[in-house]
């Protein structure tokens, strides 16, 4: 490829990028200046504090709270019993060299297996 027709591209990007941006403010201005989407956005806003104000108001009763907390142990315990269960099924993996395991139900369950690294080693 010749040196001009990369030079013609890049001629021909900057003026589509400049008719983009140009386009894209002739846009913003023209919602910017629609009065009724800006009474809208605004009623919108309002209604979105109100919203936030219920919500903490319903999460904040004692109940709620308490609920959020069990939530947040249930979590906690899903997150350990999920990498519990992954050393597991590589362990299983390795001895039996299969990736098909059967539960206890005699459901024929098959180990997806995935990679990644994490820190530590010792090239750090």
């Amino acid at each position: 490829m010749s040196n001009s027709q990369i030079e013609k591209r890049l001629e021909m990007l900057e003026t589509a990028e400049q008719e983009y941006k140009t386009l894209k403010e002739m846009l913003t201005d023209a919602l910017a200046n629609d009065s009724e989407l800006v009474e809208l956005d605004e009623k919108l806003k309002e209604a979105k504090r109100r919203f936030q104000a219920q919500k903490e108001a319903v999460m904040n009763e004692p109940d709620n709270r308490k609920m959020q907390e069990k939530m947040k142990d249930a979590a906690i315990e899903i997150k350990d019993t999920k990498k519990l269960l992954a050393d597991e099924l590589i362990a299983y993996f390795l001895e039996s060299k299969s990736f098909d395991y059967v539960d206890g139900k005699g459901r024929k369950r098959h180990i997806a297996v995935s990679a990644k690294f994490s820190r530590g080693g010792d090239d750090e």
